[in-house]
């Protein structure tokens, strides 16, 4: 017969229907494992065009390199059926999806699309909140209700800031905890990248690149669970302050060109750009200033550890910003 959430009339299976690749491996001790209902919001404001399911799951597969979206169920205010918010069922509440690192097979992941701070919860999405809780709480789908930021390891969040306890009509303390001071370090969980920490839900002003720049001899595409990174102690560790002068290129030990280069390119810039490379141990061969085979090679190297999205063997303004990164974190 299946779950009673299942049979929600506003809910929508999108279950292999989203970006993806490959999939999350089961939960371990199947659904039964599943002890808290984690919510989230999405932190994109609902009047945005990337305020959508598959928006978020090409963001969590393309750039957090996820096989999958992080949630198992999305609501979304901005398709009402009946008087509810959508509910799209995204990922099997079986497996073991990345959004609360070494929470996640206990947890099970939730989110209304909207940024609460500024957003305000629709009637419809509060309808929608309590029904699939009560239908999960029937099921037998959980034992409690937190948010993100009330995880272990993640009080820095943002979120969730949205009064869902309202919703489903909490027993317990009213008021969403707020998000903790940014800790100087934080220590990788299950599912973290540069890019899922330094997210719209991260710390305000930090980005990857000053996490780059703040943890030299971190390999952002192989991070460890356990491992300890500079988190506070990264900020403006590359991204300068609003106030301070920007250093010049010609300044730097090994200076960048600005501007789009690729196979076939040739002169001084390409000889800039191939030193630069060669310096960080994506090797190219000699600085010839032809961009040849062996040079497209260590672009798309250099790519695919530090712009998993956009690899295409092609430099650009992306590309510089994060060779810069580098750079400064190698000390140059």
């Amino acid at each position: 017969m299946g779950y009673k959430f299942e049979r929600l009339p506003q809910l929508i299976d999108m279950r292999g229907k989203l970006p993806h690749k490959g999939q999350y491996n089961m939960r371990n001790g199947g659904v039964k494992a599943i002890t808290t209902r984690v919510w989230h919001h999405s932190l994109t404001k609902l009047n945005l065009k990337g305020s959508n399911v598959h928006a978020f799951a090409d963001y969590h597969v393309r750039t957090n390199g996820w096989p999958e979206i992080g949630y198992a169920l999305v609501i979304d205010p901005n398709k009402v059926i009946n008087g509810r918010a959508a509910i799209y069922y995204c990922v099997d509440i079986a497996k073991k999806s990345y959004h609360v690192g070494n929470s996640n097979n206990f947890s099970l992941g939730i989110c209304v699309i909207g940024d609460y701070r500024y957003d305000k919860l629709s009637e419809p999405a509060m309808r929608s909140i309590a029904e699939l809780h009560d239908a999960l709480t029937a099921d037998g789908i959980g034992k409690e209700d937190k948010s993100h930021n009330e995880m272990p390891g993640y009080a820095w969040k943002q979120c969730c800031v949205y009064d869902y306890r309202k919703a489903i009509q909490w027993k317990g303390e009213a008021t969403p905890s707020k998000p903790a001071p940014l800790p100087d370090t934080y220590t990788i969980q299950e599912g973290d990248t540069f890019w899922s920490i330094a997210a719209k839900d991260g710390p305000e002003g930090i980005t990857v690149e000053d996490l780059i720049a703040a943890n030299p001899g971190v390999d952002p595409r192989n991070l460890k669970v356990g491992q300890v990174i500079n988190l506070g102690r990264a900020k403006n560790a590359y991204t300068p302050k609003p106030d301070a002068p920007k250093k010049e290129q010609s300044e730097y030990k090994y200076p960048l060109p600005s501007g789009i280069l690729k196979r076939g390119s040739k002169g001084p810039n390409v000889k800039l750009l191939q030193n630069a490379l060669n310096a960080v141990n994506f090797k190219c061969g000699e600085a010839d200033g032809v961009y040849g085979p062996k040079t497209e090679d260590a672009v798309r190297r250099f790519q695919k550890v530090y712009l998993p999205y956009e690899v295409d063997g092609v430099y650009g303004p992306n590309t510089m910003e994060k060779l810069k990164a580098v750079l400064k974190s190698k000390g140059y």
